[in-house]
C-alpha cells in the first residue's frame, strides 16, 4: 500500500463516495504510530533498534570522501556516519502507517477523465482552475502533528480528502474544474498540470502522500513564477481562479524576507490586475508558520478586488481539515457569483485592467491613462441622459455637465472596483484646457461580455436606474416615518439616501459608449450593511460602540446599525410584500450638517417573477426575500416603522409584536 499506479486495483471494490473518509481526521485516528518528537530528536532505544534491525543502504559520499549509511526502520529514516555510531539526521517516511485506500477506477470514470482532457484546450469549457503551492522544504518533515504524522503528510492527506474528495462527493467540483500543484522547496516545479478534479486526481494525490519527500529550502519566487504561467494559459474570462500557498515557515529566497516580500507582491499584483474578482489568493500558515510575506501577498491581491484569505491552522488534523473545507468554499462562491441565475451558465469576464484601490486618491490630469472626450462647436461628443421611470423612457436634459466650466469628461483606462455585475472606474469633468473641474465621480459598466450584446450603449443601465429610483422613493417615505418619532433629532439620527445617477454617452472613435455616473464615495469608509444573498451585518462595528438613541414616547431605543436593516424590512412590508430592497452599501456620512447613509447599487428581490417587472440578475425573487427575513432580527425601530403593515399572526410573532 505504499506505492502504485493511480489506476491499479489495490483498492477494495465499492462506490467511490463511500470509500472517501468523512474527514482527514478519520484516517489519522487509525494510525498506530508512536508520537514522534521533532526532527533529529530520535530516542537512543530507537536509534539502537534501527542500527540492529533496519534496512541499510549506502548514503551520499561527502566531498572529503567520507561515506554515510542510510537506515530505514519502522517509518523513520536515519543517516549515520560510516561507523554507525553517530546519528547525523533523521526524518519520518511519507505516509507510514496510513490506511487510506485509493478509489477503483472504472471504465466509466476513465472515459469521463479522457473526455475532460480532450476538452482541455477548449478554455471556455473550464469552470475553475486552482493552483496549489505546497511547501515541500525540509521543515515539512517534522513529526509534531496529530499522531506523529509529518507536516507534509498532513497537508497531502487534507488536500486529498477534504479539498478534492469531499468536493466531488458534494457536487461542488466536476471534471471541468481543473487543478495544478507546484512544489515550494525541493524541485520548485509543477508536479501536476491542469488535471480534472475527479477520482483519478484523488488517487494521484494519495500517491504523492505516499511518495513525496520534503527536502531543500523553501523559495517563494520560483514557485510564484510557475503559478503565474499555469494561471495564464487559459485566456477565457469564464474560468474562476484560485492560487493558494500552504507553508510552515519563512521563505528561503535570496535577499531575505524584505526582498522576497517585494518581489512576491509585485508578481501577485501582475496577476491580480488582470483577473480581479474572479481570482482568489489565499495562504495557509501550517503550525507556527511565518505570516509576514503571506499577509502582504493577500493584502496586495485585495487591493485589486481579488478575494483573499489568510488562515493559521494548528498542527491538529481537525483544524487543518476544517481550513481545507473553508478554502474550497471560496472558489465555489466565485463560481456562483459568475453564474447567470437565469441560464445557469458561467458568464465571461471582460478583459479589463485594474488599478489598486490605494491609488484612487491620486489625480494627475496629464497621465496618459486618462482619455478625454470634449464637446465643441462642431460636434457634440458627450451627452447626458437619465431614465424616467414614470414616462418609461430616456430623457436628455439640456444641461450636460455638473460644473459650469465643464465641456467634457475624462475617463480612466483602469477600473478600481468590482461588484457582482459591474466594474467601476474614475471619471472627472474637464474644462476647455483639459483640467479637472468639479467633484470626483465614478463610472459604472458591465463586467461581463454577454452584456455587451445589448442593442445600444445605455440599455444595460436601465435596470440599475429603475432599482435606484424605486429605492430612493421608499427611502423618502422611510425617513418621514423615522422623523415622526417624538423628540427625534435630525442632526443626530442619519437618514437613508441613495445617490443620484445618470448615464454619460460619449463617442470613443467609431464606438458609442455609455457609463452610469454618480458621486464618488470614500472607499476607505465604504461598507455593506446587507447583501442580496441574505447577509445581514452583525453588530460588531465601531458604530455599536456609540450609545443608542432612546425615546420615552414611544418607549424604544435603537442604534445607528439598526437603521439600514429596518429600512430593508420596511420596504417589504410597505410594498405589501411584493418586493424587498437590500444589498445596502455605501458610506455613513456623520460630518455633514444632517448625517446620512449615502447608498448605491441596491438590489430588489421581487416576489413574483414576471416578464413585466425585471430588476436584473441580482433579483433572487422570493428566495432572496426569505434569506433576508431568516437572518434579520427586528429592532425597536424596525417594529415601530413596520407596525401598521403587520396583521398576520405568524409575522407578528416574527417581529415580536
Amino acid at each position: 500500500m505504499m506505492s502504485g499506479d493511480t489506476s491499479n486495483t489495490e483498492c477494495r471494490p465499492g462506490d467511490p463516495e463511500t470509500m472517501v473518509p468523512k474527514s482527514a481526521n478519520d484516517i489519522l485516528a487509525s494510525v498506530h504510530l508512536k508520537e514522534r518528537l521533532v526532527e533529529r530528536n530520535i530516542s537512543e532505544a530507537e536509534f539502537d533498534a534501527a542500527i540492529k534491525y533496519g534496512e541499510r543502504t549506502e548514503g551520499d559520499v561527502l566531498d572529503d570522501g567520507r561515506k554515510r549509511w542510510k537506515i530505514s526502520y519502522k517509518g523513520i529514516t536515519i543517516i549515520t556516519d560510516y561507523d554507525m555510531k553517530v546519528g547525523i539526521t533523521s526524518w519520518a517516511n511519507p505516509c507510514f502507517g496510513f490506511d487510506l485506500q485509493k478509489v477503483p477506477i472504472t471504465d466509466d470514470l476513465r472515459k469521463k477523465n479522457n473526455e475532460a482532457l480532450a476538452k482541455m484546450n477548449e478554455h471556455d469549457s473550464w469552470n475553475s482552475h486552482a493552483v496549489i503551492i505546497i511547501d515541500q522544504s525540509g521543515s515539512m518533515r517534522k513529526t509534531d502533528t496529530t499522531k506523529g504524522a509529518t507536516r507534509s503528510d498532513l497537508v497531502w492527506l487534507c488536500l486529498a480528502v477534504d479539498y478534492i474528495g469531499k468536493r466531488i462527493v458534494s457536487g461542488e467540483a466536476s471534471s471541468m474544474d481543473f487543478m495544478s500543484i507546484v512544489e515550494l522547496g525541493g524541485s520548485d516545479r509543477c508536479i501536476l498540470k491542469h488535471q480534472p478534479i475527479d477520482w483519478i486526481l484523488y488517487n494521484k494525490v494519495i500517491d504523492y502522500l505516499r511518495s513525496r519527500l520534503p527536502k531543500g529550502p523553501g523559495r517563494y519566487i520560483p514557485a510564484i513564477d510557475t503559478a503565474q504561467q499555469l494561471l495564464s494559459i487559459n485566456k477565457s474570462g469564464k474560468c474562476a481562479l484560485q492560487l493558494v500557498f500552504l507553508t510552515d515557515g519563512v521563505p528561503s529566497d535570496y535577499g531575505g524576507q524584505g526582498l522576497c516580500k517585494y518581489e512576491a507582491c509585485n508578481r501577485i499584483a501582475s496577476l491580480a490586475c488582470r483577473f480581479g474578482s474572479r481570482l482568489t489568493v489565499g495562504g495557509f500558515a501550517v503550525g507556527s508558520g511565518e505570516l509576514l510575506v503571506l499577509e502582504a501577498m493577500v493584502k496586495t491581491a485585495k487591493e485589486y478586488n481579488c478575494r483573499g484569505f489568510l488562515m493559521e491552522a494548528s498542527l491538529r488534523v481537525e483544524d487543518l481539515s476544517s481550513a481545507f473545507r473553508s478554502m474550497s468554499t471560496f472558489i465555489t462562491k466565485t463560481k456562483t457569483t459568475m453564474t447567470d441565475f437565469r441560464t445557469g451558465k458561467q458568464r465571461t469576464y471582460r478583459d479589463l485592467i485594474r488599478e489598486p484601490k490605494s491609488a484612487i486618491e491620486v489625480y494627475i490630469p496629464s497621465e496618459e491613462s486618462w482619455k478625454k472626450f470634449m464637446n465643441d462647436a462642431s460636434k457634440l461628443r458627450v451627452r447626458r441622459t437619465y431614465f424616467d421611470k414614470y414616462e418609461y423612457c430616456w430623457v436628455y436634459p439640456e444641461k450636460v455637465f455638473e460644473h459650469r466650466n465643464a465641456v467634457g469628461i475624462a475617463v480612466r483606462d483602469y477600473i478600481f472596483g468590482e461588484g457582482k455585475e459591474r466594474a467601476v472606474r474614475r471619471v472627472r469633468e474637464v474644462n476647455r484646457l483639459g483640467h479637472f473641474v468639479g467633484r470626483p465621480l465614478v463610472g459604472k459598466e458591465t463586467l461581463f461580455k454577454e452584456d455587451l450584446k445589448e442593442k445600444n450603449a445605455i440599455a444595460f443601465h436601465k435596470n440599475f436606474c429603475k432599482v435606484q429610483q424605486l429605492a430612493s422613493r421608499f427611502a423618502r417615505k422611510f425617513n418621514n416615518i423615522l422623523f415622526s418619532l417624538p423628540g427625534i433629532d435630525d442632526m443626530r439620527v442619519p437618514t437613508i439616501e441613495f445617490l443620484n445617477c445618470w448615464v454619460m454617452m460619449y463617442d470613443d472613435g467609431d464606438e458609442r459608449k455609455g457609463l452610469l455616473v454618480e458621486k464618488m464615495l470614500d472607499h476607505a469608509k465604504y461598507k455593506k450593511w446587507n447583501s442580496n444573498a441574505g447577509y445581514v451585518r452583525n453588530k460588531t462595528s465601531d458604530l455599536e460602540c456609540k450609545p443608542p438613541f432612546r425615546f420615552k414616547e414611544p418607549d424604544i431605543s435603537f442604534t445607528i446599525q439598526d437603521i439600514p436593516q429596518a429600512f430593508s424590512h420596511y420596504t417589504y412590508l410597505a410594498s405589501r410584500r411584493k418586493f424587498l430592497v437590500c444589498d445596502l452599501q455605501g458610506v455613513l456620512d456623520e460630518k455633514s450638517y444632517y448625517p446620512k447613509f449615502e447608498l448605491t447599487d441596491p438590489a430588489i428581490h421581487y416576489k413574483k417573477k414576471t416578464t413585466r417587472i425585471d430588476f436584473g440578475r441580482t433579483d433572487r425573487g422570493e428566495e432572496g426575500i426569505q434569506d433576508f427575513l431568516n437572518n434579520h432580527t427586528c429592532s425597536d425601530l424596525c417594529r415601530f416603522v413596520s407596525r401598521r403593515w403587520i396583521v398576520d399572526p405568524i409575522e407578528k410573532k416574527h417581529c415580536d409584536l
